[in-house]
């Protein structure tokens, strides 16, 4: 072959390389590091978190992880002597109802001003507190379930909840990103914690180790666990928002027949009399 020709094939091939190279390099989607300024929502950055500004724009974990799963629930732990009236929530992302466990067992439902809330019988704690439920007028005993039911449909404005609130505790702390990945499929950047703030309260518990999974795009922490020295114990505390199915309901319409079985009972009760 002339060596003339090889030459000037070889040249052609290097070039070519080279111009895959930089189309590749132009055209690929590049992936922010924990250092770039474009990968951190508004209010955070690679050596802090400022809470407050994460709160101060419309996402929030009620409604902002609806745009990424069917349905979710927020998982919250604590240690054992640390009581939760409020446990795990489910978010059905297309209607809006949520489910979330209480004590003793008891499930409450919300759906836009309608409320329901179910007791089983057999997980009242003691006697007085039951005697409660049964002189509580918005409380409909079933025999057939051995529950305590509730039903409103014009709750009106739902009362505080813990859904947006378990992050509280993070607020006393100071965070470094470690790196960007993903949480089921959503963007978010992990965080390490790496002691207290100055403005922390007096006694707020020293950190011992923990992180946090916060959205890259709308600043809604999706998970963290994070480990105090709390005197002579640790305290270990884990939160997640993940996607889950949303748990059967059907007892919410047991709750409003029986609700409406005791309203038409008692209104049949109340009416005077006809004479004859």
């Amino acid at each position: 072959m002339d060596r003339r020709y090889v030459i000037g094939l070889a040249v052609a091939l290097v070039a070519v390389g080279i111009g895959l190279v930089a189309f590749t390099a132009l055209w690929s989607p590049q992936t922010p590091s924990p250092g770039s300024a474009e990968a951190y929502p508004a209010g955070a950055g690679p050596d802090h978190i400022n809470f407050t500004a994460l709160e101060a724009d419309d996402t929030n974990v009620s409604h902002t992880p609806r745009s990424y799963w069917d349905s979710y629930a927020i998982v919250y732990t604590a240690p054992p002597d640390r009581r939760l009236i409020e446990g795990d929530y489910y978010i059905n992302s297309a209607t809006g109802e949520i489910l979330a466990d209480r004590w003793h067992n008891a499930t409450v439902y919300r759906n836009g001003t309608t409320y329901a809330a179910v007791q089983p019988a057999d997980g009242i704690p003691n006697e007085r507190q039951r005697e409660q439920l049964e002189s509580d007028d918005s409380y409909v005993y079933d025999n057939a379930t051995d529950a305590f039911y509730r039903y409103d449909p014009y709750y009106g404005q739902i009362a505080p909840t813990n859904i947006g609130r378990h992050p509280d505790l993070l607020e006393g702390y100071t965070w470094t990103a470690t790196n960007a990945t993903t949480h089921h499929g959503v963007p978010v950047i992990t965080y390490r914690v790496t002691g207290k703030r100055a403005t922390a309260a007096a006694d707020a518990p020293t950190p011992r180790n923990g992180t946090l999974k916060l959205g890259a795009e709308d600043g809604v922490v999706y998970a963290f666990d994070i480990t105090f020295d709390s005197g002579e114990r640790v305290d270990r505390y884990t939160y997640e928002v993940r996607p889950a199915p949303f748990p059967d309901h059907s007892w919410v319409d047991t709750a409003r027949e029986v609700a409406s079985g005791n309203a038409t009972e008692t209104t049949t009760r109340r009416q005077p009399s006809q004479p004859r």
